[in-house]
């Protein structure tokens, strides 16, 4: 016979940090369930959905708008920081007005706040990748904004595959295996690469980031894996996350 104990003491939810993320509204849950699969003991995502209703450049660069606002709302769960996790949108906003939308965040909420597209570049940067391929969802167009966001930070885009969606169901239903073997073409087009980045939250890579950097041999960064790295840094969780690429089953720096 099962016995409740007398006294119960459980830890409190994210006991050692909570993670405030700002999550489009076209997210069909593929990116929420991620960060739940990556998060280590004692860390819990909360999220907060923004308006983003397609995956086309004029919603990325209106995304940005609702952000504060849903930050505000966010704040009163009390995270321990706010990360407004949509890389493709800082990408066609430009790194001073991504800049500028962090520092809106963090001085509304008074919350330690960061970004996807920092949280990219910072990734890369710690895999030690500046020259790198891309595989995305999303136009030329979006790329072509993309390739000079990544050259004002010092990392140089060698070339990219770009699938052209307008919404993010179609990118749900890419096969992590077709995901796999175009990248492995597209680095074998580009051997002077030093890293990989897979940009879009709604990709399915966790099951194969792994084999992936395996069998190309260098570091894989998608957008899901950047943001947790980003968050967890800077709350100074140092859990290395093994199967998840090179990226997080690395001892990381806190501050």
């Amino acid at each position: 016979m099962h016995r409740i104990p007398d006294k119960l003491e459980p830890y409190p939810i994210g006991w050692r940090a909570k993670l405030g993320l700002l999550v489009p509204s076209h997210d069909t849950g593929y990116g929420s369930y991620e960060y739940l699969v990556m998060a280590p003991d004692g860390v819990v995502p909360l999220e907060t959905r923004i308006p983003g209703r397609s995956v086309g450049i004029e919603d990325f660069r209106s995304l940005a708008d609702g952000a504060v606002a849903a930050a505000d709302m966010l704040s009163d769960a009390r995270p321990d920081i706010i990360d407004f996790i949509p890389t493709a949108p800082c990408f066609v906003m430009g790194a001073q007005r991504e800049r500028d939308l962090v520092s809106e965040i963090a001085d509304k909420t008074g919350i330690l706040s960061t970004s996807g597209g920092q949280s990219v570049i910072d990734a890369l940067r710690f895999v030690e990748s500046d020259r790198v391929v891309m595989y995305t969802p999303y136009t030329a167009e979006v790329q072509q904004l993309t390739n000079g966001y990544f050259g004002d930070q010092g990392i140089e885009v060698l070339g990219s595959r770009n699938l052209s969606f307008v919404d993010a169901a179609s990118i749900n239903r890419v096969s992590p295996y077709e995901i796999l073997s175009d990248i492995v073409a597209l680095t074998r087009e580009h051997p002077e690469a030093d890293g990989v980045f897979v940009v879009g939250g709604c990709f399915r890579t966790l099951e194969i980031v792994a084999r992936l950097e395996e069998i190309i041999g260098i570091p894989v960064v998608g957008t899901q894996q950047a943001n947790m790295f980003n968050c967890l840094r800077l709350t100074g969780v140092d859990d290395e996350l093994c199967g998840f690429g090179r990226l997080l089953d690395s001892p990381r720096p806190v501050p």
